[in-house]
C-alpha cells in the first residue's frame, strides 16, 4: 500500500510517499499525485518511508521525470532509504535524478524561487 501527503512551499510541491511504490494501485496513486502538480516549478518526492520499489515503480519515476521535464518542471528525490538508494544506483537512475538527503535543500530551492519570481522584471513586449 502507498499513501501520499502533499505540502506546497511557494512554487515547490513536496509529495511524501509512505509504503511501497510497486505495480498496482500504488503506481496510479503516485502518478496522479505528481501529474496534478505539474504546474509547479519543482516537485519533490520524499522517499524516507518507502519500504520497497519494484521495476514498475522505477519505470514510473522515469516517466514522471520525463513528463515534468517536458513541461519545465523539475522532479527531485529526497531522503531515499538505503534500499531505494541502492536500486537507483544499480539502475544508474541516480545519474538521471537529483537526489538529496535533506529537506533543507528543498526549502532553499523554494525560497530562491520565490525571490527570483518576486524580483524578475516583466517584459510585456516579448509575447511570442
Amino acid at each position: 500500500m502507498l499513501t501520499t501527503g502533499i505540502e506546497r512551499k511557494g512554487r515547490t510541491t513536496i509529495i511524501r510517499c509512505v509504503g511501497r511504490i510497486v505495480v498496482g494501485k500504488e503506481l496510479s496513486k503516485l502518478r496522479d499525485a505528481v501529474l496534478c502538480e505539474l504546474d509547479q516549478q519543482t516537485i519533490v518526492l520524499d522517499l524516507v518511508t518507502v519500504e520497497a520499489i519494484d521495476a514498475g515503480g522505477l519505470g514510473l519515476l522515469v516517466f514522471l521525470h520525463t513528463c515534468a521535464h517536458g513541461l519545465g518542471t523539475e522532479l527531485k528525490l529526497i531522503n531515499p532509504t538505503q534500499h531505494v538508494a541502492e536500486l537507483l544506483r544499480l539502475t544508474n537512475l541516480d545519474s538521471v535524478f537529483e537526489i538529496f538527503s535533506s529537506e533543507n535543500v528543498v526549502s532553499h530551492y523554494a525560497t530562491a524561487a520565490r525571490a527570483t519570481d518576486d524580483t524578475a522584471p516583466i517584459n510585456v513586449t516579448d509575447q511570442g
